[in-house]
């Protein structure tokens, strides 16, 4: 059943809030496998999934985003289309992302409307303070670590994390090599919510290693007094 508009844009603003836990996958594995893999992500409990992979046509990865789509409409888990958000209106995703070389939030605002969420990757403090002026719905601040899936001329290292941690109400995902032995660098720069890749997908259990990120991110929240939900 399709939501309304007005409550499907508060239901994403809601989930966004509590969302701790964002996997990024690419569309490489076989049609099956692939079905299986997003799925145990979401049974596992990743708060949000984005599927982010610019080697394969966009036939294909609009048929891998409806798949999402299919697997995330009745979840708590929000589905988050990389830089397409021409793909992202197709599938009907909850969001779109993008680079600082990509389509501005401004942009992607004018074509997506008011009801998607919105999300940038910044790479500086200044990068997040110009995130918030355009009004994006969340940040990814990094590469935090080097990182197995994505190549980086630099790093920004835990004092990005703990300045965005001090300066800026949005939500942030730190990103960038986040695994869980780095874990308490990244709750100790005063960040709770960690965007991953390789980490989990590249798991021998992928749902198990996502169930293990859950309840890290949840016990930090606890011990510090927060709801998981911060």
């Amino acid at each position: 059943m399709t939501r309304p508009v007005a409550e499907n844009r508060m239901r994403r603003r809601a989930l966004l809030q509590a969302a701790h836990v964002y996997v990024l996958i690419d569309a490489q594995a076989p049609a099956d496998e692939f079905f299986r893999l997003a799925q145990s992500f979401v049974q596992a409990g990743a708060d949000v999934l984005q599927l982010r992979d610019k080697m394969i046509d966009d036939r294909q990865l609009l048929e891998r985003a409806r798949v999402l789509r299919s697997l995330t409409r009745d979840s708590s888990t929000l589905f988050v289309m990389n830089d397409r958000p021409d793909l992202a209106l197709l599938a009907d995703a909850d969001g779109v992302h993008v680079g600082q070389e990509e389509l501005s939030v401004t942009d992607v605002r004018q074509l997506v409307g008011p009801d998607l969420l919105v999300g940038v990757s910044t790479h500086s403090l200044r990068q997040a303070h110009q995130a918030v002026d355009d009004r994006a719905d969340y940040i990814g601040v990094g590469p935090t670590f080097p990182s197995t899936t994505k190549a980086f001329d630099s790093f920004t290292g835990l004092d990005l994390l703990n300045q965005v941690a001090r300066q800026i109400d949005l939500p942030a995902f730190a990103i960038g090599g986040i695994s869980l032995d780095r874990m308490d660098d990244v709750l100790g720069a005063g960040i709770r919510r960690v965007a991953v890749a390789g980490a989990i997908t590249g798991a021998a259990d992928p749902a198990d290693a996502t169930r293990a990120f859950v309840r890290r991110l949840a016990q930090a929240g606890l011990r510090s007094g927060a709801t998981v939900e911060e």
